[in-house]
């Protein structure tokens, strides 16, 4: 029902149907209210692992970060009671999978190079999957605020935390897939002692989603060229989609606030 309609026209139920139309509408803004306040957690998990990129050693946390993002969207965040139920279970078994999937990738040696390969494809099915969803629900938002444009703002670094962390998993599967500009791999001896030069494919993920392209670090093997270039095509696809959903929330208050 359209906030500010009534169908009921009789002086008695109009009475009761706009006092049960009123609860729905205080009930739904309350929901959303509460839900808004999930985008800051969102953000503050993301701050939480791009400081783990900033500082890998002596302890390195980013691992932890990313686990705690999976289960934060797909448990918490993003589920959906209206999508299908299948759908629904899906989505959150993909969550834990992602978890596991970075675990084992991180424990397992080096030279087991296709530990990376499931830990490549979930964490890029999940927050692809999970960046729809937070559209859509941006989309939904009947309000834009500070809480809104932290979401935006999370989803658009997630984009470059997936990107990074496929990156690093395809160094592991194809060694020498990025190099310096001084032509010098930047392959890891060990998952685990490796923190310094994820750091590295990290710093060129970002470089990617912005589109900047400082040249210090490059592609240098088919598969890590075709990862550059899609990180940096989707990057201003998410902006340019979003801002069109809150430029349109924001003018839509806009006029509602000018009508007397």
């Amino acid at each position: 029902m359209a906030r500010g309609s009534c169908p009921c026209s009789e002086s008695a139920q109009y009475a009761a149907c706009q006092k049960r139309w009123k609860a729905q509408v205080n009930s739904r803004d309350l929901r959303s209210s509460q839900g808004r306040h999930q985008y800051k957690w969102l953000l503050l998990s993301t701050i939480a692992v791009m400081t783990g990129m900033a500082v890998p050693e002596p302890i390195d946390t980013t691992h932890i970060s990313y686990s705690v993002v999976a289960v934060l969207l797909t448990q918490v965040m993003l589920r959906n009671e209206q999508a299908p139920r299948l759908a629904e279970l899906i989505y959150r078994g993909l969550g834990g999978l992602a978890v596991i999937s970075l675990w084992i990738w991180l424990l397992t040696p080096a030279a087991r190079i296709y530990s990376g390969v499931p830990i490549a494809m979930s964490w890029s099915v999940l927050v692809g999957w999970s960046t729809v969803r937070l559209i859509r629900r941006l989309a939904r938002e009947p309000h834009v605020d500070g809480n809104v444009l932290m979401g935006a703002t999370a989803g658009y670094l997630h984009i470059g935390l997936t990107a990074a962390l496929v990156m690093s998993a395809v160094e592991t599967i194809q060694p020498g897939s990025f190099t310096t500009s001084e032509h010098l791999a930047i392959t890891p001896e060990s998952v685990q002692n490796a923190a310094s030069a994820f750091s590295e494919v990290n710093y060129f993920a970002f470089s990617c989603l912005t589109t900047v392209g400082f040249g210090d670090i490059s592609p240098a093997l088919p598969l890590s060229r075709m990862l550059s270039v899609a990180t940096s095509v989707i990057g201003p696809l998410y902006i340019a989609a979003v801002m069109g959903i809150l430029i349109g929330r924001y003018s839509n208050c806009l006029r509602e606030e000018s009508k007397p």
